[in-house]
């Protein structure tokens, strides 16, 4: 059924007119007999798009799966794609589709299936910000890709390629929304379905050029490219290797990546006024930078005798580090509570049991992080008093890197206050706290 399917897509391309005179110009009857028939030009050939059988049928060999073979088991333990772009065997594919290779190196192996055939593959190299790989097999490649040099107008019809559910080579067309407004991560927004292996493969222009990499889908046709830029440049510096990196080498190229990646992040947002956002009787930190999305929300209950009327920022962006491993995140929660039916002592109690609890971490596991050392203490803010806690935890294979939660309450009324948490994903100690200083010093008071 699924042949029959596919098939049935593919063959809905234009198919091209038999050679001949130039087409007449069609005639529109018009509604009113009055008025003369309208003359409707021919659309000129050049803008028709390209039959998609046509482009598949010619490039459906320079596209293979990814398989991450466990090596206890001898089996695949996940899949993607990837595509040919030198002779040599050099292939692009994404950093989470091989980043067991990185990670565990002594547990897993990968291999493609070019469909004819499985051959082994070594990783040359990794951007984890971009979420890009470089691969390479032992023979030379008589077919590859050429990478576009720039992107493609708004609006250009485009083929996402790739291994769908380990269902074979597929492709899927699209169009290019350009490149995602305030990223913290350049992505290219891609109105196509990019589905679970794909991850990897190539997107085309018509002519068959690169213009990015599937990466990512948020489900109903919005999907997310790695510009064709950042390719480039990873496949440039992997051209260059006189040798493959070893394990020691690729996790000190990530750490670095990390590393540079939080700097990046710390100056942007610490060269930025920290504006302030009106929550009822306070300002605190609103939207610090455009690639943080806000939002907020009160709950109306008749029931509770306390309202609690929240404000978050997230850059609803990360790096993916592994399967259970994320980082490069920056979110804020601020919870303003009030209350006139309860008495101090109940607020009191209400408020506490607030700031107990634990904001969302980042994504991680113990094998990735160490536990959370905190301090709390009671700091001035502009004459503002507020019980603060920073928790810190370190990163086990990345030293230097670590994740920040600050907890932070006002304790300046006995019927409303302000409760508030920063969430720090993949900083270094200094930087953390620095951003984390910036961030309490945007709490006041209006009295």
């Amino acid at each position: 059924m699924f042949s029959l399917l596919l098939a049935a897509a593919l063959a809905q391309g234009p198919i091209a007119p038999p050679p001949g005179p130039p087409a007449v110009p069609l005639l529109v009857p018009s509604a009113d007999a009055g008025i003369p028939d309208a003359v409707v030009p021919p659309l000129p050939v050049a803008s028709l798009p390209p039959a998609t059988h046509e482009l598949f049928r010619r490039i459906q060999g320079r596209v293979a799966q990814v398989r991450i073979i466990e090596r206890r088991s001898g089996t695949k333990s996940s899949i993607g794609s990837a595509f040919f772009v030198s002779a040599k065997g050099h292939a692009l594919t994404n950093y989470h589709v091989v980043s067991d290779l990185v990670l565990h190196p002594e547990d897993y192996t990968a291999e493609l299936d070019r469909g004819d055939s499985t051959v082994p593959v070594r990783l040359l190299a990794v951007d984890v910000a971009s979420d890009l790989a470089v691969i390479q097999v032992e023979a030379p490649v008589a077919d590859f890709f050429k990478l576009e040099d720039g992107e493609p107008p708004q609006g250009t019809r485009l083929f996402a390629m790739g291994n769908p559910r380990d269902l074979g080579t597929t492709i899927v067309e699209g169009t290019y929304n350009g490149l995602v407004r305030d990223a913290l991560y350049e992505r290219v927004h891609f109105s196509g379905a990019i589905n679970p292996g794909m991850s990897g493969g190539p997107t085309l222009s018509g002519e068959g050029g690169v213009v990015g990499v599937n990466v990512a889908t948020m489900g109903n046709q919005v999907g997310f490219l790695v510009p064709v830029a950042r390719a480039r440049l990873l496949l440039d510096g992997a051209l260059k290797l006189e040798a493959p990196p070893d394990s020691a080498a690729l996790m000190a190229s990530v750490r670095e990546q990390l590393l540079a990646n939080q700097q990046r992040i710390t100056d942007r947002l610490m060269a930025t006024d920290l504006p302030k956002q009106a929550l009822g009787e306070y300002r605190v930190p609103g939207r610090w930078s455009p690639f943080l999305k806000c939002w907020g929300d009160t709950p109306h209950d008749p029931e509770t005798p306390y309202t609690v009327t929240s404000y978050q920022c997230s850059s609803e962006e990360d790096i993916f580090l592994s399967s259970s491993h994320r980082t490069g995140v920056v979110g804020y929660l601020h919870q303003h509570v009030t209350s006139q039916k309860l008495g101090a002592m109940r607020f009191s109690a209400l408020y506490s049991t607030l700031f107990s609890q634990d904001p969302d971490p980042v994504s991680a596991t113990r094998e990735d992080v160490t536990n959370f050392r905190c301090n709390s203490e009671f700091v001035d803010v502009a004459g503002l008093t507020v019980r603060a806690a920073i928790c810190l935890r370190s990163y086990r294979r990345f030293p230097g890197l670590y994740d920040l939660v600050l907890r932070a309450a006002t304790l300046n009324a006995s019927t409303h206050g302000v409760d508030t948490s920063l969430t720090l994903g993949g900083f270094s100690a200094e930087n953390a706290r620095k951003l984390a200083r910036r961030y309490l010093e945007g709490l006041s008071w209006t009295k």
